[in-house]
């Protein structure tokens, strides 16, 4: 009999409990689809298409040319790195930041450019570059 009341019991605190979670609010959130980084000052965070080129001057180094395009954009320094040697193989000896070429036009990635090169996805630069000299220049110890 007192499992049979135990039972009871417990089929009811069910059916008392289901009640109350169906009476919880619905809440609906609204999706907007602005990017965290569109509030930022940046042109490459404000406009995830927009890319730019930068001539190589001597002396430069590729984090002093990250400061001055992408400063305020959010994104991290050591994926830009990649991704600008990834898409200027001309103006880097073996891949490497610290052998950069001067008088090299370099393309500096839009965010989706960036996205597509991590997603392996092929796209098209705007222009061919022509290579003027080959001056190396080493930064770094």
């Amino acid at each position: 009999m007192s499992k049979n009341y135990f039972y009871l019991i417990l089929l009811l605190n069910i059916l008392v409990t289901s009640t109350h979670l169906s009476a919880e609010p619905f809440i609906v959130l609204q999706y907007n689809n602005v990017s965290e980084l569109s509030d930022r000052s940046n042109e490459f965070a404000q406009n995830p298409d927009y890319s730019d080129k930068h001539m190589i001057l001597p002396g430069e180094s590729l984090n002093v040319i990250i400061e001055r395009y992408y400063n305020g954009s959010g994104l991290n320094t050591s994926f830009l790195q990649l991704a600008i040697v990834s898409l200027n193989k001309h103006a880097f000896r073996n891949k490497n930041i610290n052998y950069m070429i001067a008088d090299e036009i370099i393309h500096l990635p839009s965010i989706n450019q960036i996205s597509k090169l991590m997603k392996g996805i092929k796209f098209e630069l705007d222009d061919h570059y022509q290579h003027p000299q080959n001056n190396i220049y080493y930064f770094g110890g």
